[in-house]
C-alpha cells in the first residue's frame, strides 16, 4: 500500500494517534500497516510521515544532552497541530532567559543583523529567532530562523538553507555540546541556544513544520545521527 494514498478514494494517508494503523483523512477508512510501512516508520516516536528513519534514537536517548534536544523536537512534533502553535511556545520560552531574540523580545539585540538580512527577505518572511553565538563580538554570528529559511552568520560571511529544501536533519554531540545540523555534515548547526537544549530541539521541529506546511509534497527529511 502507497503510505500517503488512499486505495478507496485516493485521500491522503495518516498514522493513526497509536501508530498501528493508517487512516484517510478523507474518506475515514483505515487500513493496517503494510510490512513496507513499517519498515519506513519503524518504531519511531514521530506521529506523522514527514521522516524516513536512519536514526539511533536509542542510542540518542542514551546521552542525557542528545535526549533533551531529541525528546524537545519529538514533543514540539506530536503537541502542536501547526507552526503558529509552536511559534507561540518559543516566543513564551524566550521571555524565561536573557540571550535568545525575537521580533519584540530583546529585539535590539539582533538590530545589526536584521538590517544585514532583511533587504533579501522573501514575500511573507519574517524573523522568528535570533540565536547570538558572538564570544568576544555580539550581534553579528549566529542562528537566525525565518519563516522561511535559517541563516548561519559567522561574521561577514554566511550560509542559508531553505526550509523546504533541507534535505536531513543530523542529531550529534560533539565538544561537550549536542549538536543539530540541517543538511550538510560540518555545517548548518543551529547551535545549542546556551544550553537550552529543549529549545534547540523545539526550534528544529518549528523548522520541520514550516517545511512541510510550505511544501506538503517536499521530499520526506531523513533523520541522521553521528553517535558512535
Amino acid at each position: 500500500m502507497e503510505l500517503n494514498k488512499c486505495p478507496n478514494c485516493s485521500g491522503k494517508l495518516e498514522l493513526a494517534p497509536n501508530r498501528k494503523r493508517l487512516i484517510c483523512s478523507y474518506c475515514g477508512s483505515e487500513f493496517p500497516l503494510d510490512e513496507v510501512t513499517k519498515q519506513e516508520i519503524g518504531g519511531q516516536p514521530v506521529n506523522n510521515d514527514w521522516f524516513i528513519y536512519d536514526w539511533n534514537y536509542e542510542k540518542l536517548m542514551e546521552n542525557p544532552a542528545c535526549k533533551t534536544v531529541v525528546s524537545s523536537f519529538i514533543r514540539g512534533l506530536n503537541e502542536y497541530e501547526a507552526s503558529g502553535d509552536l511559534e507561540k511556545y518559543i516566543r513564551e520560552y524566550l521571555m524565561n532567559f536573557d540571550e535568545a531574540s525575537a521580533m519584540g523580545i530583546r529585539e535590539d539585540k539582533m538590530k545589526g543583523i536584521i538590517q544585514r538580512f532583511s533587504g533579501s527577505f522573501l514575500p511573507g518572511e519574517r524573523v522568528i529567532i535570533y540565536n547570538d553565538d558572538g564570544i568576544f563580538v555580539h550581534g553579528k554570528t549566529g542562528t537566525l530562523v525565518t519563516t522561511k529559511r535559517t541563516f548561519f552568520i559567522e561574521k561577514k560571511a554566511h550560509k542559508e538553507i531553505m526550509h523546504t529544501a533541507i534535505p536531513y536533519i543530523n542529531f550529534g554531540y560533539s565538544v561537550g555540546l549536542p549538536d543539530l545540523k540541517l543538511g550538510e555534515k560540518y555545517a548548518h548547526n543551529i547551535g545549542s541556544f546556551n544550553s537550552h537544549y529543549d529549545l534547540m530541539g523545539s526550534v528544529a521541529a518549528l523548522i520541520v513544520m514550516l517545511a512541510f506546511e510550505q511544501k506538503p509534497d517536499r521530499p520526506k527529511i531523513r533523520l541522521t545521527d553521528t553517535i558512535k
